[in-house]
């Protein structure tokens, strides 16, 4: 004879059921780190039980949060789609051999940074940082090199504020530094001790695929030594030069048509194979 179960125990049951089915995510960490003896498990939340590679740290990272490197090691090409920190130590980096070595895709309101990186394309990889989106973009003390394309490019489709300073791209088959925002981006920032060397073109600033959006770019500090030419500037593009070099590029600075380089009178543009200066330099008094 069928017997009903009781309504306690259909309760019990189901309670069961509900915790089996609807188990919490497993948490994210503010801080985590890597380690080059570290594995992709667990969160990374502590030094003992590090990550292996920067994209699974960033996937076990919350938003806004930090990714310390504990010591020198390849910690693989990561793409960053969220307000990230990520800080090395000597020697730490990403060795890429294929695509980009770091991809943002942030959001608007999201601030990246990285600091103390190693990033290197071996002849082969297109490109290292590359900027789609992102509301901020703060470099410091990294180096990126040896790009079959460009070190550090930035194009955004949205409004975007960055640093960039005591960092080096050098040894890049395209250019350096690229900065060219897409659409209706725009880019406003600051180079800080940067140094382009040895690229096909060592720092470029242009607008040529903008609607109109400010690009505005200050170098202070600035050099730009044997690339065809040192500092670009295209349409739309606004540049200012504060106590920098150009020198052994076959143009030092190279001004086209709509663009505008203001020069505060302290730089040394000497010593280009062809030209200094191809177009006008603006002079703007110091105060």
């Amino acid at each position: 004879m069928y017997k009903p179960f009781s309504p306690q125990a259909i309760a019990i049951a189901l309670l069961s059921l509900s915790c089996l089915v609807a188990a919490p995510a497993r948490a994210a960490s503010l801080v985590t780190f890597v380690s080059g003896k570290g594995t992709d498990t667990g969160i990374c939340a502590t030094a003992a039980t590090a990550c292996r590679s920067f994209q699974f740290a960033v996937n076990q990272t919350t938003a806004g949060g930090q990714i310390n490197a504990l010591n020198p090691a390849n910690y693989g090409g990561v793409t960053i789609a969220k307000a990230i920190s990520i800080s090395g130590v000597d020697g730490t980096g990403i060795d890429r051999s294929s695509g980009d070595a770091i991809t943002i895709n942030a959001g608007p309101n999201d601030a990246v940074n990285l600091r103390h990186l190693t990033i290197d394309g071996l002849r082969i990889a297109q490109n290292g940082i590359v900027l789609n989106s992102g509301g901020a973009l703060t470099i410091n003390d990294c180096a990126v090199r040896n790009f079959a394309n460009s070190g550090i490019v930035l194009v955004p489709t949205g409004r975007t504020k960055f640093l960039i300073g005591d960092t080096r791209v050098l040894d890049n088959s395209g250019t350096g530094l690229a900065i060219a925002p897409q659409g209706a981006g725009s880019v406003i920032g600051t180079l800080d001790h940067v140094a382009a060397n040895n690229n096909s073109n060592g720092i470029s600033v242009t607008g040529f695929a903008t609607r109109g959006a400010p690009i505005d770019v200050t170098a202070i500090d600035s050099t730009a030594t044997n690339n065809f030419f040192g500092f670009g500037v295209g349409p739309a593009g606004i540049l200012r030069l504060a106590h920098s070099v150009a020198t052994g590029n076959d143009t030092g600075v190279f001004i086209n048509t709509g663009a505008a380089v203001e020069s505060f009178g302290d730089n040394d543009i000497h010593g280009n194979r062809t030209n200094d200066v191809q177009g006008r330099l603006t002079p703007i008094a110091t105060r």
